[in-house]
């Protein structure tokens, strides 16, 4: 609440910064604000490493420099995200930010819409969300929209129990959403959000939870049975009247956020004619991947170290779909809310590129030959500021016991070092004792602590 007056001036058309999204997720990504000089910025976890929001207020360039100082005093890498098309260009011309490295994943792009066309519906291109209001409005009657309130808590825990039931294949990020939705609405009215339902004879059939942020309305909830013909769109419309009729603010936007890569979902969003796809970037500077050729090869005395290619897809494939294997790495790409379908060849390439495009990873490629095909993977990431760096490796069953993974791990460990001039740390389950003595055995590392769930590893310091 302290930061409030904050967000709701943020010029950001994303949804990220917004005190809605803030609480929704923030007990996943470990949520700070910060307030300098009036300037203002959140740090929260993204993927594995804590990242910062562009600043807001009057000394955003000064407040860099203090992320920037804050990022290097506690090992922590300089990774901002939410970062649009315009946030974007600025830190690209910035002289004084060095290696910048970016990329965005087009499912958590936010769709935008003109907020006078979605509260009218006018115009030839928007016919069929005409249709289905007209529609509504024949078999139910005029919209009867309005907000909701404590009293209206029982009307919704009962709609919402109607809609799990209409959707009982929903996956495990629906369900988490789900979860998050009620207790966005428990706490509406702190947040100073917008709550509003559709009703038919007295009875809840959908409503939305949204936001004024700026010059824009952000509607993180839209919820409605599908029993009743053309809910949806005669919804969204008459929640974005209700809050035109209900504000003093001028509004131009409205922002209904991401698509999670739901093909369905996609096609509807695209169908209400957005004025344009707001991609989020997610910007690394100073990665040492930022010093990585487009193409490279690392020797080892059997392994060969290469860039990840199109070829690789259906072995990366596999190497993420063992279970078993995958058990060390603590991964199991089951319990991974955030994946596509698993069984296209493409969900895991396309998130490492991601990473790796964006100066958050180095993936290299474990080969026989410098042509052949991927039969593992090394990665240096976890970057810090201050030059520190993780290192892991993972073969692929039919290769494991030869000591290709040994090799593979000291080849990257010396090029991670003596090339990139990398300081590199390891862990490894304390039940994974084959990985254990292989970082024991390859003289590079030493043992330094240990918890109920790891050991952990730090290089040896060369002898002068």
């Amino acid at each position: 609440k302290k930061v409030l007056p904050y967000i709701k001036e943020s010029p950001l058309l994303c949804s990220d910064l917004s005190a809605g999204y803030l609480y929704m997720w923030h007990e996943d990504t470990d949520v700070h604000f910060c307030v300098w000089k009036d300037t203002f910025t959140v740090m929260q976890k993204i993927g594995e490493q804590p990242a910062f929001t562009y600043p807001i207020g009057p000394c955003c360039r000064e407040m860099i420099d203090e992320i920037a100082l804050y990022a290097r005093e506690n090992g922590l890498p300089l990774r901002f995200y939410a970062i649009d098309d315009e946030v974007l260009e600025k830190l690209l011309n910035d002289d004084g930010l060095k290696e910048p490295m970016y990329a965005y994943d087009r499912k958590w792009s936010d769709y935008i819409y003109n907020f006078e066309e979605a509260m009218t519906f006018k115009g030839k291109k928007y016919s069929g969300q005409r249709n289905h209001v007209n529609r509504f409005r024949k078999l139910y009657g005029e919209p009867d929209i309005r907000f909701l309130n404590e009293g209206d808590v029982p009307a919704v825990e009962e709609m919402l129990k109607e809609y799990e039931l209409e959707h009982p294949d929903g996956d495990a990020l629906e369900k988490m959403e789900l979860e998050q939705t009620k207790k966005l609405f428990s706490v509406s009215r702190e947040l100073s959000l917008h709550v509003a339902g559709m009703f038919v004879n007295d009875r809840l059939i959908a409503f939305s939870i949204g936001e004024t942020v700026n010059r824009t309305l952000i509607i993180h909830v839209e919820k409605a049975l599908t029993c009743y013909k053309g809910v949806y769109p005669t919804m969204y419309s008459g929640f974005v009247r209700l809050i035109s009729e209900n504000t003093d603010r001028q509004l131009y936007y409205v922002n209904r956020e991401d698509d999670s890569g739901d093909p369905g979902l996609r096609t509807s969003k695209l169908q209400y004619q957005p004025i344009c796809i707001a991609h989020k970037y997610l910007l690394h500077l100073g990665s040492p991947a930022y010093r990585m050729e487009k193409e490279y090869t690392v020797k080892g005395k059997d392994a060969v170290l290469t860039e990840f290619r199109e070829t690789d897809k259906h072995a990366y494939l596999e190497l993420n779909t063992d279970i078993e294997n995958n058990r060390y790495w603590g991964y199991d790409y089951r319990e991974d809310l955030y994946l596509d379908d698993p069984e296209d060849e493409n969900t895991f390439y396309d998130s490492a590129v991601y990473d790796m495009k964006c100066g958050d990873s180095i993936n290299f490629a474990v080969r026989l030959s410098k042509d052949g095909d991927m039969i593992g993977e090394t990665i240096v990431w976890n970057f810090s500021s201050d030059g520190q760096a993780e290192l892991g490796c993972r073969i692929l069953k039919g290769y494991q016991e030869r000591g290709l993974g040994k090799d593979a791990f000291i080849a990257t460990a010396e090029y991670a070092r003596n090339v990139l001039g990398l300081e590199l740390t390891v862990r490894c389950y304390r039940e994974n004792r084959a990985s254990y003595g292989m970082i024991s055995s390859t003289g590079l590392f030493t043992l330094s602590r240990e918890d109920e769930g790891f050991y952990y590893f730090e290089e040896k310091k060369k002898e002068v």
